[in-house]
């Protein structure tokens, strides 16, 4: 896979396209990976830049699975769009938007959440409701791959495994509503509510390959950019154009768009 910045041609030529969408994921893209959700903090460049690209560019968005009130006062920029849950919860500039009749599954992921705290009792697991979905990280346990496999196997003989959906990320499981929502859709409505006529989207799990699909789907000028680490897995570089190396070419990229970009 090229790396990015070899490439740089080829990026000034989709920024060109107008109007322009940048979108982002959160953690592992431009906040280093933490031991903890609560421990994760936004780069200052990386924000610097961003809030710079919101008064450029047409628009700039944010996707992440946290809780959209998470998400929003981590990153903290006014005028961006912010897509919380991925995608069950978006913020467009003042204006809330949810699924219809999505509030029943409150009670299904915490009824899911509460059964798989009680069947589980290992060292280093947190139990995360985040109200929409709910995440299961396992990055401080003992033995990863068995943390892994155990709460998989549990997850799916829930009582409520019905409505749900079981995913994954960077070690991570994650409970959502069984419905067709994902970064990917999030991505879907941002450019036709935009009307975009090109797409920049970086991200470094595999929750975003649903994102990258879009990009190279919508008939529109787009470039998927994958933010490589060692816990990279080989579909999400598959999936996108060009792969950037951490938080640190993130930060560099988006120096030089601000820099590039402009109405």
């Amino acid at each position: 896979m090229s790396y990015l910045f070899d490439h740089l041609d080829e990026v000034g030529d989709i920024l060109s396209a107008s109007p322009f969408g940048l979108v982002t994921d959160v953690d592992g893209t431009i906040s280093p990976i933490a031991p903890t959700p609560q421990q994760a903090i936004v780069s200052p460049m990386c924000r610097r830049y961003l809030s710079m690209l919101s008064d450029k560019l047409d628009l700039v968005a944010v996707i992440s699975g946290r809780p959209l009130l998470d998400v929003m006062t981590m990153v903290g920029i006014e005028g961006l769009v912010y897509v919380g849950n991925h995608g069950l919860e978006v913020w467009n500039k003042g204006i809330p938007e949810l699924p219809a009749r999505i509030d029943r599954f409150i009670t299904v992921i915490a009824q899911a959440l509460e059964s798989l705290e009680r069947r589980i009792d290992m060292d280093g697991l947190m139990f995360e409701n985040k109200g929409l979905t709910a995440s299961i990280h396992y990055r401080n346990a003992n033995d990863t791959d068995a943390a892994r496999k155990k709460i998989l196997e549990e997850g799916k003989s829930l009582p409520q495994i019905n409505d749900l959906r079981i995913t994954e990320g960077r070690m991570v499981v994650e409970l959502r509503p069984d419905i067709d929502i994902n970064k990917g859709s999030a991505l879907k409505a941002l450019i036709k509510k935009h009307n975009l006529a090109g797409v920049m989207y970086i991200g470094d799990d595999v929750t975003d390959i649903d994102a990258f699909n879009v990009v190279h789907e919508s008939g529109i000028k787009g470039i998927a950019i994958a933010v490589a680490s060692e816990e990279t897995p080989p579909r999400l570089i598959e999936s996108a154009d060009f792969t950037i190396q951490g938080v640190t070419d993130v930060e560099r990229l988006l120096e030089w768009l601000a820099q590039s970009a402009g109405r």
